[in-house]
């Protein structure tokens, strides 16, 4: 064939969704740019900050993943607190106590036999309420903190603060301030969840 009747095949994009790299550059405008230097994409994702530093980096998902896998949670560990992770780690980090000590040492494991003064019901009832009641303690303070990380707040906010970042974010990420724009509708849901949560944790009144 000559030049001017040869066959060349030309691509063409049929993806049902085109590439979301400007829509995401967009939301990023919007919302909160990646905190890696040089990226200009959405920071959607929080990962943990250095030891010592309070907080989260919020990341695109590339990035985050990056970070992550780089991340060292031994960074910044005092020879003292290395060696004290290392003995807990090998009891699976459960309190322990010498022998002779603790809960049934010294004469309390006898006495919790004797039927004169048998308590062991009890005392197993005493322990699994304390362990129920600090674990839902913790497991609360972990959901407070992911709730004011959504905000872009530290632990320690106060009330004020919390309601005017919960009401600033509302506006802005609603589709009705943003010319019928849904795009941001994900982080909507994301603010009035941790709204919700804080609320209910008392943390939105003075």
């Amino acid at each position: 064939m000559t030049d001017a009747f040869s066959y060349r095949v030309k691509f063409t994009d049929i993806r049902v969704k085109p590439p979301k790299t400007e829509k995401e550059r967009q939301k990023a405008a919007e919302t909160r740019e990646c905190h890696r230097d040089g990226c200009d994409m959405a920071g959607q994702h929080p990962s943990p900050k250095p030891r010592g530093l309070e907080g989260v980096y919020w990341f695109c998902q590339k990035h985050a993943g990056e970070y992550n896998r780089n991340y060292d949670y031994f960074a910044g560990m005092s020879e003292a607190e290395l060696a004290e992770f290392n003995e807990m780690a090998k009891y699976g980090f459960n309190k322990t106590w010498k022998f002779g000590t603790g809960p049934m040492g010294k004469g309390k494991a006898a006495a919790a036999h004797d039927p004169r003064h048998w308590r062991g019901k009890e005392f197993f009832e005493e322990n699994a309420e304390a362990r129920k009641a600090r674990r839902t303690e913790q497991q609360s303070a972990g959901v407070t903190a992911r709730a004011l990380s959504e905000l872009d707040l530290e632990p320690g906010a106060s009330a004020a603060e919390v309601r005017n970042r919960y009401g600033e974010y509302v506006r802005r990420f609603h589709p009705d301030s943003n010319g019928g724009d849904r795009s941001t509708e994900d982080m909507l849901a994301r603010v009035l969840r941790a709204g919700k949560t804080l609320k209910a944790a008392g943390m939105m009144k003075d």
